[in-house]
């Protein structure tokens, strides 16, 4: 499996844009006690024609003790050409998670991001709800959010959304893992035309006890978009993550 590490990082260094959603069951060290700390870096570059420089910086915090386990987590990504900043986005998503002694746990949490790769001046969202055990390697999330957007023209939408997602972990050969996580947002208004859906693979290859390099593919459709917006996004990016 390592043997496709290089391959996978000559592809992908050519591919790396503002993810937009996070592998929050990859993240949170659920079930675990503690506090958990990491940071990634994903870096691009060109030279000839175009001198283009892209990078993507991530750090998470979490601390999980007997009743309440929290998440938080924060990126930075920057794109350049000739020295020159073309665009830049951030995220930041914090989550709780109350225990309860059944597969059924409250949870709520809060996001910000800006995102001009796809026309978002802001989108900010809080919502509530429950995610459920299926088992160790499979999740489910039903909850309510509030989603307030802003686009680059400066044009506001505010909408109530249910949010469903789904998490399924795969073991590998060894340590390494695939990861995939798919989301559903439907307006509560307008559940046929107003929604978003996105899907994220993850391939974690951990190098060493605190070092792993992870491949993410990830695809956003959005219905009704900002502006004159594509629907749908794609990225493909490679994250060298550092735990400590």
């Amino acid at each position: 499996m390592k043997n496709i590490v290089l391959p996978l990082f000559l592809i992908t260094t050519n591919f790396i844009y503002s993810q937009p959603i996070v592998d929050i069951e990859s993240l949170r060290h659920s079930d675990e006690i503690g506090i958990f700390k990491s940071a990634g870096v994903s870096f691009s570059g060109s030279r000839g024609n175009e001198d283009r420089d892209d990078y993507s910086l991530n750090f998470t915090y979490v601390n999980n003790n007997e009743v309440i386990e929290s998440l938080f987590t924060a990126s930075k990504s920057e794109r350049t050409k000739d020295d020159l900043i073309e665009d830049e986005s951030s995220f930041f998503h914090g989550r709780l998670l109350l225990k309860s002694e059944g597969n059924k746990n409250f949870e709520t949490y809060i996001q910000s991001s800006r995102n001009p790769f796809q026309s978002y001046k802001k989108r900010n969202l809080i919502g509530f709800g429950y995610r459920f055990n299926i088992s160790k390697d499979q999740k489910i999330g039903l909850s309510v959010m509030h989603e307030d957007e802003q686009s680059s023209s400066g044009s506001n939408k505010q909408v109530e959304r249910l949010n469903l997602y789904f998490n399924k972990v795969f073991k590998l050969e060894g340590e390494n893992s695939l990861s995939t996580s798919l989301f559903y947002q439907p307006s509560l208004k307008d559940l046929e035309t107003d929604y978003k859906v996105s899907a994220l693979i993850t391939l974690e290859l951990p190098l060493s006890e605190n070092f792993s390099i992870e491949v993410q593919l990830s695809s956003a459709i959005d219905n009704d978009p900002p502006d004159l917006s594509e629907k749908s996004n794609h990225s493909l990016s490679t994250n060298f993550r550092y735990e400590f």
